[in-house]
């Protein structure tokens, strides 16, 4: 009798020094999900302050911060489920019973989801500076419009077309490179804003015609003659811009992984750039085009 006692008692310790191990492991499985996350939580939480800071600043426009902030959401959303079961595993170790019945049914396949997830930290982690790097050297490229148009035009003559290749290559560049020095499935964004000044149109003029047909009634005002100028030129320049990156972007390598959109938008009359505080109605610096691109991962 002595001995079966002895054996149950050993029995009794054994097991529960085994569940005393497999709670110390869960315990640690679930820690470092813990500290992952939050190391996360701050990386986005960085990055989401360079946003606005390169935005306040027009390295960026809301077109490119937006499309960053999205992705930024969707990869703290692949988080929500095993934060969840970090919490069950969580109130489960609050007893050992119920962390012994459930171990096998519950507890084992929580784990394994969340030892999953750490091990993805790394991808995760590439996609995150691949967001920091791009914010790092985000810019504007300005052109002047005269350089592509005539006064009062919004199509680029044929004798400037190839200026207008020539302008946009050094982007096109700088896109290619990007996204081969990632090497990920990714989205390029290119967009183009159009810009026009404060001065009004004769209403007698040709122009004014056009305009006034495209916005489809005669009773407009400067304001809005000068949006959908600026809304022409805007959409000019991107045709320009994706004929020569399609001609281009073919010839280098791993360009099949990448999603290329093109964005043209009308400013009109609002001033093109923060920094500068003294425009003047009628200032040259207002007739402008700024150009942005951004290459975020999928």
């Amino acid at each position: 009798m002595k001995i079966l006692l002895l054996l149950l008692s050993f029995v009794i310790l054994l097991s529960s020094c085994c569940i005393e191990g497999k709670m110390d492991a869960a315990k640690q499985v679930v820690g470092e999900f813990k500290i992952l996350r939050e190391k996360e939580t701050q990386k986005v939480s960085v990055l989401k302050s360079i946003s606005d800071f390169k935005l306040g600043e027009a390295r960026i426009d809301t077109t490119i911060q937006n499309r960053i902030i999205r992705r930024l959401v969707k990869f703290q959303e692949t988080l929500l489920i095993p934060q969840g079961y970090a919490v069950v595993v969580d109130s489960l170790l609050q007893n050992k019973r119920a962390f012994r019945k459930n171990f096998k049914t519950l507890v084992l396949p929580l784990l394994d989801s969340l030892k999953f997830s750490n091990a993805a930290y790394g991808g995760r982690l590439k996609l995150y500076l691949m967001i920091e790097d791009g914010l790092n050297i985000a810019n504007y490229q300005l052109f002047d419009l005269a350089a592509f148009f005539g006064p009062g035009k919004y199509e680029i003559p044929e004798e400037k077309s190839e200026i207008a290749v020539r302008s946009f290559s050094p982007i096109i560049d700088s896109v290619i490179r990007f996204a081969g020095k990632y090497d990920m499935p990714c989205t390029a964004s290119l967009v183009i804003l159009g810009f026009a000044d404060g001065t009004g149109f004769s209403s007698s003029g040709p122009l004014f015609e056009t305009l006034t047909g495209y916005i489809g009634r005669k009773d407009v005002t400067k304001e809005e003659l000068n949006q959908k100028l600026s809304e022409l030129r805007a959409r000019e320049l991107i045709a320009q811009l994706t004929r020569a990156f399609v001609t281009k972007a073919p010839s280098f390598k791993g360009m099949d992984k990448v999603f290329v959109e093109y964005i043209g938008q009308g400013k009109g009359e609002t001033f093109p750039l923060p920094t500068i505080k003294d425009y003047m109605v009628d200032d040259t610096r207002r007739r402008i085009v700024l150009c942005y691109w951004a290459v975020l991962p999928d």
